[in-house]
């Protein structure tokens, strides 16, 4: 049978600080992917509010293209229908 070898202080602590950190990384790692998935969550909830906030002002002021800098509307213009022509 063979003795058992073992490595130094030092080479274990050294080692213990590298899964220390590797453990903190890990953890940081899950709290950034928690925080992206409640900002994406967030984004997608605006978005469906801000839809839902133009298809009132469809229905208030029309179907037209709207400027955010100034609030105009302008109307998007009819096309003639093809079995008028």
């Amino acid at each position: 049978m063979s003795e058992s070898k073992f490595i130094t202080e030092d080479e274990l602590n050294q080692l213990k600080g590298f899964k220390a950190q590797q453990n903190q990384i890990t953890f940081a790692l899950g709290e950034i992917n928690i925080r992206k998935e409640n900002l994406l969550s967030s984004y997608r909830t605006i978005a469906a509010q801000e839809q839902e906030f133009y298809s009132k002002l469809s229905i208030k002021y029309g179907d037209g293209s709207l400027d955010l800098n100034t609030g105009e509307i302008t109307p998007l213009e009819s096309q003639p229908d093809e079995q008028n022509l």
